[in-house]
């Protein structure tokens, strides 16, 4: 539930925002937060899930790439990050301080990275190996909440 309310806020900020931008809004596309998540997630005594999800995830910058829709055949995999992605770079989108992200995309399935230190970040994948795909529809925003938790345990 706290994941939804953060997306909910996350979107009445970013129509705000858009409100008072001259970029022409968003229509179509990728809409999303990046929360960064960190340390042990793990239940223990006398710890409560709010106390722990507070304590641990927080709204981080961040550079978004988004690619062709990406099957893990076609990146190379060291850990939790991938390179040398050979199918083709779409977009690529920097956070405002408050995680949130919009791009604008034709209809289709893609696949969303995060630019980390080490790497591109992503901690999702489909039955049929592609790495955290999106498909975006004809006039609408598709929302997503993209974690970033390889310093996470759970």
């Amino acid at each position: 539930m706290n994941i939804l309310a953060q997306l909910m806020v996350s979107l009445v900020l970013l129509a705000c925002a858009g409100a008072r931008t001259q970029n022409p809004p968003v229509s179509q596309g990728i809409l999303g937060t990046v929360s960064v998540v960190e340390g042990n997630r793990m239940p223990g005594p006398g710890r409560k899930n709010s106390e722990r999800d507070a304590e641990s995830e927080k709204i981080s910058p961040r550079e978004i790439f988004v690619y062709e829709l990406t099957n893990l055949k076609q990146v190379q995999v060291k850990g939790p990050f991938y390179s040398n992605i050979q199918t083709k770079l779409v977009a690529k989108v920097t956070t405002g301080a408050d995680g949130l992200f919009r791009v604008s995309l034709a209809p289709g399935r893609y696949s969303v990275f995060s630019k980390e230190p080490n790497g591109l970040f992503a901690n999702r994948l489909d039955g049929e190996g592609n790495i955290y795909p999106v498909v975006v529809t004809e006039n609408r925003l598709t929302l997503i909440d993209f974690m970033v938790d390889y310093n996470a345990s759970y």
